[in-house]
């Protein structure tokens, strides 16, 4: 079974889970999921920069970019937590980019603007259904962050927007400079699977299948190769070796945040989100760097 078939099947299985158990449950499995391959998939950001490094990765040469990496994450939690509202913004920006370009660059044959841009709408219109299907605990989690109300029209318009622009950007990608490959039927079809899942789905759990299942494992198995050469037993475990300290220490910050804040489902969303947000943008760079190296 290849990785396609994999995801496939293991979507169904997760969206049977979703019909078969309550969304208490589903959370529960959600944060299994979040916990463990969405967090470890970027927890190598390190290794990642040591192996694209051209000039070498010397013991002062770690330190200083484990600073400045600590830095960034810290830098982005304290954005939250003054101007909420720009980061949250930024966040959904660089998540919608993030995830278009997991799923598209391997696709894109020749690097472009166009492409770029292709990739942050298709992300943003993934995210834009999910925020659309659970419109109402998505403006709660909103409001907890940033103290601002938003429309519900507003997300209809987000995803129609993001939508046409993807759609657009793609026929242009794919006549006029015939940089991209792929089965059109079969991304509707992934399209059409996703919206069944988010519409059946808790949020927590739909976006924990997109994410983990659609975006994390195949960010893994891509990652693996780049630092080992191939994916394997052996090349796997190094990789958990690796990336375990980093891992460990994220888990612990997450499990804090969820245990001060049990009692309370959209502020403890708030704050995961949160957090996620602030680990996710020197990802984004580091994984952008390594599509280029």
């Amino acid at each position: 079974m290849n990785l396609n078939s994999f995801i496939i099947v293991a979507t169904f299985f997760a969206l049977w889970l979703a019909v078969q158990f309550e969304e208490a449950v589903e959370n529960i499995f959600a944060y299994v999921l979040i916990l463990s391959f969405g967090i470890l998939h970027g927890a190598n950001d390190l290794k990642l920069i040591e192996h694209s490094d051209s000039a070498g990765f010397t013991g002062k040469r770690f330190l200083n970019t484990l600073f400045y990496y600590v830095l960034f994450v810290l830098g982005s939690a304290i954005l939250f937590y003054f101007v909420p509202a720009i980061t949250l913004l930024l966040f959904i920006l660089f998540s919608g980019y993030h995830f278009g370009e997991q799923h598209w660059s391997s696709k894109i044959r020749v690097p472009s603007i166009l492409g770029s841009i292709f990739f942050m709408m298709y992300g943003l219109f993934i995210l834009c259904l999910l925020f659309y299907v659970h419109v109402e605990t998505v403006t709660l989690i909103i409001t907890n962050i940033t103290e601002i109300i938003i429309q519900e029209d507003i997300y209809f318009y987000m995803t129609i927007f993001s939508g046409a622009s993807m759609l657009v950007l793609f026929i242009f990608l794919t006549r006029a400079n015939h940089s991209l490959k792929t089965n059109f039927l079969k991304e509707l079809f992934y399209i059409s699977v996703f919206f069944v899942v988010f519409s059946t789905a808790s949020l927590l759990w739909s976006f924990a299948i997109y994410f983990v299942l659609w975006h994390s494992i195949p960010s893994l198995v891509e990652q693996i190769g780049f630092l080992y050469g191939d994916f394997s037993k052996k090349t796997i475990i190094n990789y958990v070796k690796s990336s375990f300290p980093y891992w460990l220490i994220s888990i612990i910050g997450i499990c804090f945040i969820l245990y001060l804040f049990r009692d309370n489902y959209e502020t403890s969303l708030s704050f995961f989100f949160s957090f996620l947000a602030a680990i996710t943008f020197p990802h984004v760079l580091v994984i952008n760097r390594m599509k280029n190296t």
